[in-house]
């Protein structure tokens, strides 16, 4: 993985914190049994969050639309995508086969931010107006992650899962519980 690496500074920059962001993740998807990841902390009639089988899914789109974005120049949502990796009656993708995807996900970004041209690329973004630099938008993939590493530790003391190292160190571990 990480077979190209950035030169921009910022590029650099961003791929440190967030591929730091993104191992906590992909820990926590690690640490679900398989059997768990159509669990919904949240399974009522008028509500369902999403299992993390979903979830995970949703990071991959996430990622590819990002990384879609610095190469076209244009970040949209609610494009055919997401609906085709989620296509309802079909086989569940396993939780390796959506791992996998998650992992060729994460190298596509390096590759999009290694390119030469990154610094000088501007991306249409919903939030405004005008295009924004791409090495500025893709600082929202970043809190993204974030907010998924948030739903994540709900879903782990949900499922009983314990902390592990690499959380403790990003976040501490006073308030973590276990």
């Amino acid at each position: 993985m990480n077979s190209q690496k950035p030169t921009n500074p910022e590029g650099k920059r961003f791929l440190s914190v967030f591929l730091a962001d993104r191992k906590i993740n992909e820990e926590i998807y690690k640490l679900i049994p398989e059997h768990k990841f159509d669990y919904r902390m949240v399974n009522t009639a008028s509500k369902q969050s999403d299992s993390p089988r979903e979830s995970l899914t949703h990071q991959i789109y996430v990622t590819r639309n990002y990384v879609r974005a610095l190469k076209t120049g244009t970040l949209h949502w609610g494009d055919a995508v997401y609906h085709k990796l989620m296509q309802p009656g079909d086989k569940k993708r396993s939780k390796e086969e959506l791992l996998k995807a998650f992992d060729k996900g994460t190298e596509e970004l390096c590759q999009a931010l290694s390119d030469p041209t990154i610094g000088e690329k501007q991306v249409y973004v919903t939030w405004s107006k005008q295009p924004v630099s791409a090495l500025l938008s893709i600082w929202s993939l970043d809190r993204h992650e974030i907010l998924h590493q948030g739903w994540n530790l709900a879903l782990m003391d949900h499922l009983h899962i314990p902390r592990f190292r690499k959380l403790k160190e990003m976040w501490g571990s006073e308030n973590l519980g276990n």
